[in-house]
């Protein structure tokens, strides 16, 4: 997320929050799929670009305040009662045991010579939001700050900014998440194979090397949704879990997400429940792939042209009078993250009605044509990455 300065010589609890954010995110997985240029794999964070927005929200007026509150389905009338309800979220999206690390930083980086309004200072710090000061005409800026970025995401985003990005440019916000899990239930690696792997139709694209795993884990066919879920846990706590969500045959990702307008993401854990009350000691033959995604986004797009936020990249429109003295508009939001899932576990960081039938022998899951992927912070709902997988590969 990267502001310059305008040349003005040109002229519920926090339950309901999450559902809040949780319809955000699903809905920018859905406008990122559709807008690809060519079918490619995606991860992304969409918490970490919704924590940006909101921040950049507490100091917007006029149109530009209206345009981000509906994109994040914030009154501005009720932006206290978010900031309260985004400490209590943001407590729990700190874990740190010995089977799952999440970490998350949120900072401004800002020219030490002109620094944000004072009250703005105050409120990004209840979104846990630090402020950096530094000599943006320096060299080592961009260095910097990648710096910062890559410590909290471990290595995995090491190159944030590069030189190029520090035109007239006086401030930088970031939101950075960084997980590593092992599973529950650990894949066998002996038990991984060269698979082949399908589109949505049924035709063969490619292979990848598919893991294997025979366990109880909760899954259901939801037909509102038109697709097989299966939820993955992660650690002993059970704090965190993957979900996957398999279309029906012939049903794309993109019709799948559709289908979420209508079953809200409480919905299908609740799915998941009952399916566990009714059949918790059966087993589930789960096949997945085994998968790396590096995604690099720019989200200026998406959100002008599906969001409406449109005057915060608007220098003559855009009103930021609570944020800085000086005149300030968005240039660009990027957004970059990282996947790796294996037969141990996941790592990955980023930066900005069910329908029971009797079962009979064990349940096949086969995640061999395109998918999405969730993974999710259980106490609060939280969606803390996701994506989805349809273009194979060996990893």
């Amino acid at each position: 997320m990267i502001l310059s300065e305008i040349n003005v010589n040109k002229t519920s609890l926090h339950h309901g929050l999450t559902e809040r954010i949780g319809n955000f995110s699903i809905e920018l997985l859905y406008h990122t799929t559709t807008t690809q240029k060519q079918v490619q794999n995606l991860v992304m964070s969409p918490f970490t670009v919704w924590t940006v927005l909101a921040v950049i929200a507490e100091g917007a007026s006029g149109d530009t305040l209206k345009q981000i509150s509906h994109a994040i389905r914030i009154a501005p009338r009720m932006r206290a009662k978010t900031r309260e309800d985004f400490r209590r979220i943001a407590q729990w999206l700190q874990v740190n045991t010995s089977t799952v690390d999440l970490e998350k930083f949120n900072a401004i980086f800002v020219d030490e010579q002109k620094l944000p309004l004072p009250d703005f200072i105050d409120i990004a710090k209840q979104y846990e939001t630090k402020m950096i000061k530094l000599n943006f005409s320096g060299s080592h800026t961009s260095e910097l700050i990648n710096t910062a970025i890559s410590n909290v995401t471990h290595g995995k985003i090491p190159n944030l900014t590069d030189s190029g990005d520090f035109g007239e440019t006086q401030m930088v916000l970031t939101s950075a998440l960084y997980f590593k899990g092992q599973w529950k239930v650990p894949f066998n690696t002996t038990s991984t194979s060269k698979q082949s792997f399908f589109d949505s139709n049924g035709k063969r694209i490619g292979e990848v090397n598919m893991m294997y795993n025979r366990y109880n884990y909760p899954f259901a066919n939801i037909r509102e949704l038109n697709a097989r879920v299966i939820e993955l846990p992660y650690g002993k706590e059970n704090r965190l879990s993957m979900l996957i969500m398999l279309p029906h045959q012939g049903v794309s990702l993109q019709d799948m997400f559709l289908n979420f307008n209508n079953v809200p993401l409480d919905a299908i854990f609740e799915n998941l429940k009952l399916s566990v009350d009714e059949f918790g000691d059966e087993e589930v033959d789960c096949f997945i792939p085994r998968f790396k995604i590096e995604s690099n986004i720019d989200m200026t797009d998406i959100l002008k042209n599906q969001f409406g936020i449109k005057d915060l990249f608007d220098e003559l429109k855009v009103r930021l009078p609570t944020m800085s003295r000086i005149p300030m508009y968005v240039t660009k939001v990027s957004h970059k993250a990282l996947i790796e899932v294996t037969e141990e576990g996941t790592v990955a960081a980023a930066v900005t009605g069910a329908d029971f039938s009797n079962r009979i022998g064990v349940v096949r899951f086969e995640a061999n044509r395109p998918f999405c992927y969730l993974i999710i912070e259980k106490i609060t709902n939280s969606i803390v990455f996701g994506g989805f997988y349809q273009h194979p590969s060996l990893f």
